[in-house]
């Protein structure tokens, strides 16, 4: 039915202006609490770039910061956040006030075209020279600062208001570097936080793979501690780093979709295996996350500012590649070595099957 206009005589609309007028101060004066956001709407758009591995201070970081810089300028999208998956410093920091916060953080990802806020975890890495402690006391200090880190794992809910649009969970895969107290105390918060209301997507974040193509292969403590929550909770996303590369691992028998997002600058790490799939390649880089009310598109992007894997994933955790170019095949033959080391250190890992992908 064509909408109709109605057209006051003057002194009407002047009484009813001043009637509304009357009607917004006394509602502004009533208010006790700020007014929250507004609830999503159906066919609204939440963008959220992720990076890990990246604080080297190397021509790999600058690379990847000028293309973030340059997709972010070119897609003109209005991004709620950038993801760190730790590993944020490899150099030694000498306080809050150290020149390296500026070089390799601060001036590093333009202000300018990356004003959204960065929410980081923290990596093995950052534990090394006391850093974690210095990274949390930074960002408690320069509130006004991009970096976030408000603690060791804590919650974001975006857009912030009743009905956000995704529930991030940044947490701390650093087994080694938590006492048994503190990892049990993590444990019992993403379970109650998975227990709460969430958002129409949830993203846990953190640093260590839970399986990977390469050189980690997997964690059996992350599997056993949070995988079965991921799985009774129906996390839509793991997002990790650690592995210096790219990857997406679409596994049989789970939920959760895998987005390891470890091209964000530092040395790269090669694949040694491929077995699982859809897509893993040692290349710098960063990933996209496009989510709507009933789809969400991940795309992985390189540092020529191009696509090399993107795909589209629904609420019923059904997946389909839009795009994508060849897994790199893997680097050495055998394994058992190297496996071996890593499962006495991180647990034995189970080695799932990998989904059939839909494809274009």
């Amino acid at each position: 039915m064509p909408r109709r206009t109605i057209l006051l005589p003057d002194e009407v609309f002047h009484a009813f202006a001043v009637f509304c007028l009357f009607c917004a101060t006394t509602f502004c004066y009533a208010q006790t609490r700020p007014v929250p956001a507004p609830s999503t709407q159906p066919g609204q758009r939440l963008d959220l770039l992720a990076m890990g591995d990246w604080g080297e201070g190397v021509p790999a970081q600058k690379a990847v910061a000028d293309a973030l810089r340059d997709y972010v300028r070119e897609e003109k999208a209005p991004y709620a956040g950038m993801l760190l998956c730790g590993d944020n410093f490899y150099m030694k920091l000498s306080g809050t006030e150290d020149p390296l916060w500026q070089t390799v953080f601060e001036q590093m990802y333009d202000p300018n075209v990356l004003s959204m806020p960065f929410y980081a975890c923290l990596g093995n890495h950052d534990y090394d020279f006391g850093k974690d402690k210095i990274e949390l006391e930074y960002a408690r200090l320069h509130p006004k600062s991009r970096f976030k880190m408000p603690a060791r794992w804590y919650r974001v809910d975006l857009p912030a208001g009743p009905d956000p649009m995704v529930t991030i969970l940044m947490l701390d895969s650093d087994r080694p570097k938590l006492s048994d107290a503190q990892w049990s105390q993590q444990i019992l918060w993403l379970h109650g936080e998975l227990e709460k209301p969430r958002g129409t997507w949830t993203i846990c974040c953190a640093h260590h793979p839970l399986f990977s193509n390469g050189g980690a292969a997997g964690n059996g403590i992350l599997q056993r501690d949070w995988g079965t929550l991921f799985k009774k909770y129906k996390v839509d996303f793991y997002l990790c780093g650690h592995e210096h590369n790219l990857q997406h691992l679409d596994l049989a028998d789970w939920f959760t979709d895998f987005v390891m997002a470890g091209g964000g600058g530092a040395h790269a790490s090669p694949m040694l295996r491929n077995k699982l799939r859809p897509f893993s390649r040692s290349l710098y880089g960063f990933v996209h996350f496009e989510l709507m009310p009933a789809t969400a598109v991940v795309s992985y992007i390189g540092t020529d500012d191009k696509p090399v894997h993107v795909y589209e994933r629904d609420k019923s955790g059904a997946v389909r590649v839009l795009q994508t170019t060849q897994s790199d095949p893997p680097a050495i033959k055998s394994l058992e070595i190297i496996q071996g080391l890593y499962d006495r250190i991180h647990g034995p890992v189970t080695q799932p099957a990998t989904r059939a992908t839909a494809k274009p």
